[in-house]
């Protein structure tokens, strides 16, 4: 317990330090508990919005990559798209994060918005879309971890299964 207070206590200094301007730290030197108290719930949101980040896109790569079977495919994207929404509900509320971190989580939302995308295309109308195609073709791109090689065999790909997947209402096939 002393261990985590004097970590907390090292956290808050130097979060104190870092948005406090020099000639408000000398006016400032010890955060009452209500500051500590503050800052610590700051630092544990942003933690739960990384979390929530983390688990909505393992779960939409999961939905990607499941070709066998639709139920699987739907109950990832639904908790991917669940997650989505509890981090974009919750990034607003953190008010005292730096720009390099708000910009690194912004950029993880949105690579979750993609992929999800890329997962509705899969739902969409029964031709596949040029836009559909490259956002499925893309995501499964990401999902594989972005390996060199031939684009159009992801796009091709991207484009059979969206077709078969519309013309039979069938699982989405992509390997």
């Amino acid at each position: 317990m002393l261990g985590s207070n004097k970590r907390m206590l090292s956290s808050v200094n130097t979060f104190m330090s870092e948005y406090l301007p020099p000639s408000h730290q000398r006016d400032w030197p010890e955060p009452t508990k209500f500051d500590k108290l503050r800052i610590k719930t700051e630092m544990q949101l942003v933690q739960l919005i990384k979390i929530e980040l983390d688990l909505g896109i393992q779960d939409a790569r999961q939905a990607l990559k499941s070709a066998d079977t639709r139920p699987v495919r739907e109950e990832c994207s639904r908790r991917a798209t669940r997650a989505y929404a509890r981090a974009t509900r919750l990034l607003p509320l953190v008010v005292k994060i730096s720009e390099d971190e708000r910009s690194r989580v912004e950029s993880r939302l949105e690579h979750l918005q993609r992929m999800l995308e890329a997962l509705s295309a899969i739902r969409s109308t029964l031709t596949p879309t040029e836009d559909e195609i490259a956002t499925l073709a893309r995501a499964v791109w990401e999902a594989r971890g972005c390996p060199e090689g031939l684009p159009e065999e992801n796009w091709f790909r991207a484009e059979r299964a969206l077709k078969a997947q519309k013309e039979s209402d069938t699982p989405c096939f992509v390997s």
